[in-house]
């Protein structure tokens, strides 16, 4: 979660800047100032130390900071709207979620060769050992033996290419 207030008058805050919240109360909460200070701050009511009348918006950055009430919302339209896209059955290709999975490759190259791009010739060597040790120790536990154990294999060649 994050807060700003637009009547900052301490001159250990900025007005407008968007400042991460540390911990939370149901009045309160701490950040870390503009001097890199914890700095306590109420999040109802009026904040008088930052200036007369002055009080934090919280901005929602996440899931977790949503209400009930906005969850209910949300559910709500899904339910009115019976989009066919949102209820439609996606059954994936078996060889192409090995290979090549769609949500790898939304951008314009694939998640893949982004990684490899990143990282030295050595790093990159050991995400593929480390994701074949992933796809083959649970490969028994999540109901897609067969896809991991090949998952787990698409790797191993990937690492024997890059030697």
């Amino acid at each position: 979660m994050k807060v700003k207030s637009d009547k900052v008058a301490a001159g250990c805050l900025t007005s407008g800047k968007e400042y991460t919240v540390l911990s939370k109360g149901d009045r309160d909460a701490v950040i870390t100032n503009d001097l890199g200070k914890q700095w306590i701050i109420k999040l109802v009511g009026d904040c008088p130390n930052l200036h007369p009348n002055a009080s934090w918006t919280i901005i929602k950055d996440s899931i977790d900071d949503a209400t009930p009430e906005e969850w209910a919302e949300v559910a709500k339209k899904l339910r009115e709207e019976k989009d066919e896209v949102l209820y439609r059955e996606v059954v994936p290709d078996s060889d192409k979620e090995v290979d090549s999975p769609v949500h790898y490759n939304t951008g314009a190259v694939e998640c893949i060769e982004a990684i490899s791009s990143t990282l030295s010739g050595e790093e990159f060597r050991g995400y593929l050992r480390g994701n074949m040790i992933k796809y083959a120790w649970r490969c028994m536990y999540k109901g897609k033996t067969k896809q991991d154990l090949e998952k787990c294999r698409w790797y191993l060649d990937k690492l024997i290419n890059s030697l």
